[in-house]
């Protein structure tokens, strides 16, 4: 009993000090790239891959077949505030079902943070959307960061976390893991390709997503190791 309490207090360790890495990662991923945004050292990046997405003779026309421009168009929504806001509530009504309390509390707190820092950010920054590109759909407020791309981020990965949480199948847990990801990249992809956001206002909603979830998986292995410790203790 003892050294199976042991084993797993080393392994929340070693998960906490990924957490902490993912954590400090993306705050100085999005420091460096909102750096080079108010220094205007961005735009050729920017603008080159805002361009190579479109006709060069008419750029009010994406690359690609017709279907795709309607495939992302769907895609897009996947990160909208309706979208996010139906997932959250579905993700805590079944986190008070099977009464994981903590979960739902730190859920919570990254679905609030990322929602909240994201309109602070953007008015803090107040870059304006690309103007280089037609926009494929409308798009209300500031660019920097994109919310789709920091919310997709939030809600895809963290209900992915819980789902595997408990799960012993390591395929099952890297095919739920695989899947919030690739949706979290499209959706922010899908905004680049829309013409409703920069490369970097996705790079840096990616950051800011990667830093709310590291902080509420670093916060849940945190309390699960003084736990264990604890029962260790008595």
């Amino acid at each position: 009993m003892l050294n199976h309490l042991n084993d797993n207090i080393s392994e929340l360790k070693k998960r906490i000090y990924a957490y902490y890495v993912y954590l400090f990662s993306s705050v100085i991923a999005f420091i460096i790239i909102a750096i080079l945004i108010s220094k205007q050292e961005t735009n050729y990046f920017d603008y080159t891959i805002l361009l190579l997405l479109r006709n060069s003779a008419d750029t009010s026309i994406p690359l690609g077949p017709p279907w795709l421009l309607d495939f992302f168009k769907d895609v897009t929504a996947l990160g909208s505030v309706v979208v996010v806001v139906i997932i959250s509530v579905l993700t805590s009504v079944f986190l008070i079902i099977k009464r994981k309390y903590l979960f739902l509390w730190i859920y919570l707190l990254t679905v609030l943070g990322g929602g909240l820092s994201d309109l602070i950010l953007k008015e803090i920054f107040a870059r304006k959307r690309p103007s280089i590109v037609p926009h494929l759909v409308d798009a209300e407020n500031f660019s920097f960061p994109s919310g789709h791309a920091a919310m997709s981020v939030v809600i895809y990965i963290s209900l992915a976390f819980i789902l595997i949480y408990s799960q012993i199948n390591v395929k099952l847990k890297l095919y739920i893991i695989s899947i919030a990801c690739f949706l979290a990249l499209l959706v922010g992809f899908s905004r680049i390709y829309l013409g409703v956001h920069y490369p970097t206002d996705v790079l840096a909603g990616w950051s800011l997503g990667i830093f709310w979830v590291s902080l509420g998986w670093l916060l849940i292995q945190t309390y699960e190791k003084e736990r264990l410790k604890s029962t260790k203790d008595e």
